[in-house]
């Protein structure tokens, strides 16, 4: 992932995307409310088929505590283990934001460490926590809500 030092311009944006939907190690999906609105981004990047892992990535702009963030990831998570034959998915949160740590903890990611003033956003620096989540360790959370 690229920080964004600034706000990009709508010029800078389109580049952007331009450049991200032809990196074949990346898949960029847009997330929709009941209504058709879009509301944010999402997407696995970082697509490593020799050693079965990726990133994944959400950004949700509107409606956030609505269950949209929690259905996404679920349905990234299924087309990396599933679709993809992934091993391993993993993913990173600023440290600023434990209520973010917090959803993907509930949603059963590991804390694996910190990686210190590793993002920068206006003139500071933030730290980084990563996650990951093993196949295994989804295939178990699936089987124990399908039984629910």
């Amino acid at each position: 992932q690229i920080d964004c030092l600034a706000p990009p311009t709508e010029e800078e944006n389109k580049q952007y995307w331009e450049k991200c939907w032809r990196d074949t190690t990346r898949e960029d999906y847009v997330i929709l409310d009941g209504g058709g609105q879009h509301i944010g981004n999402c997407g696995l990047c970082s697509i490593d088929r020799k050693r079965k892992k990726c990133e994944i990535w959400i950004y949700i702009g509107i409606d956030q505590g609505k269950g949209f963030g929690s259905g996404a990831v679920a349905k990234l998570i299924n087309r990396a283990f599933d679709e993809l034959d992934m091993e391993r998915v993993y993913l990173r949160v600023l440290a600023y934001n434990p209520p973010a740590a917090r959803f993907y903890e509930k949603l059963g990611f590991e804390y694996e460490g910190r990686w210190r003033a590793d993002t920068v956003l206006g003139q500071d620096r933030i730290d980084s926590l990563w996650y990951s989540m093993l196949r295994n360790e989804w295939v178990f959370k699936k089987n124990r809500l399908d039984k629910n």
